[in-house]
């Protein structure tokens, strides 16, 4: 699944930030970023994945929300540019944060050529979704730190940019 996200607000250091995911078992996931823009330059090279570390979203991060239909738990995986990533689980909107080992980072690569930059991510679901014909709530979101200010993308937005909001998510059927 393709996913172009767009900024809450204007970013001139991104012109465009697109999420590529595909489920690659019942248990795994590659998630493709492709950033075009002047910040491109900044983000790092990687090619090992470094170690969970919490507050990712106050710089740099890119960040998938993931929800199983009929339920209102789900956990949310920030994965930073230089190879630092976590995951979160919620028991509802918001409610009982907590670290959680539902969503691993297995492997990580990332590139930049001038104003382009990408990065592939494997992520290790634990337990594996229930059916390879499960529908999911997805959540595709990214923070940008600029010299001024922090920039928001995510699928849709609301009245303020509310990643955790299911509204701003979609189905995902998995195949």
């Amino acid at each position: 699944m393709r996913i172009d996200l767009v900024p809450f607000s204007p970013c001139l250091a991104v012109q465009a930030l697109r999420y590529t995911l595909i489920s690659e078992s019942s248990s795994e996931l590659r998630l493709t970023v492709q950033l075009k823009g002047s910040i491109a330059s900044e983000l790092e090279d990687v090619d090992q994945v470094g170690q969970r570390e919490f507050g990712l979203w106050q710089h740099h991060c890119f960040e998938l929300f993931l929800g199983e239909a009929g339920s209102t738990a789900y956990w949310e995986l920030n994965l930073a540019p230089n190879g630092n990533w976590n995951c979160f689980g919620f028991s509802d909107y918001r409610q009982d944060q907590k670290e959680s080992d539902r969503c691993a980072l297995t492997q990580i690569s990332a590139t930049g050529r001038g104003p382009t930059y990408q990065l592939e991510a494997r992520i290790l679901t634990n337990p594996s979704f229930q059916t390879t014909d499960a529908v999911l709530s997805l959540g595709a979101a990214a923070t940008i730190k600029t010299a001024t200010d922090l920039h928001y993308f995510s699928i849709r937005h609301g009245v303020t940019p509310d990643f955790h909001h299911r509204d701003h998510h979609i189905p995902w059927k998995l195949q």
